[in-house]
C-alpha cells in the first residue's frame, strides 16, 4: 500500500481546513444567507400538516396574500383564499 507524499497530505490538509472554514461560515451566517437568497420569491410555505392516510392541509403566501391548500390522496386540490383579518378585529365577533 503507498503512502502519500508529504506534498498531497499538505493539499488534502488544506483542502479540509478550507471545507470545514467555509461550513462554519454558512453555519453562523445561514439567517441572512437564507434571507438574502430568498428575499425575491413570490410562493412561500408558511405551514403544512398531515389530515391522517394521504390529506394534507398547507398555508401558503403568494405575493403577501394568504390561501390554504388541501389536498387529498384521490381528490381534486381545493385552494381557498383566507381574508386578511386586522389585529383589532381578532377574537370579536
Amino acid at each position: 500500500m503507498d503512502m502519500l507524499r508529504f506534498d498531497q497530505g499538505l493539499t488534502l490538509a488544506l483542502f479540509m481546513l478550507g471545507l470545514g472554514a467555509l461550513w462554519l461560515f454558512v453555519h453562523r451566517h445561514k439567517q441572512g444567507l437564507s434571507a438574502r437568497l430568498h428575499r425575491d420569491r413570490r410562493l412561500q410555505l408558511g405551514d403544512s400538516l398531515s389530515l391522517g392516510g394521504q390529506g394534507r392541509i398547507a398555508l401558503l403566501s403568494v405575493d403577501g396574500r394568504e390561501f390554504l391548500l388541501i389536498t387529498g390522496k384521490n381528490g381534486t386540490p381545493a385552494l381557498h383564499p383566507l381574508a386578511a383579518i386586522a389585529p383589532n378585529d381578532a377574537g370579536q365577533p
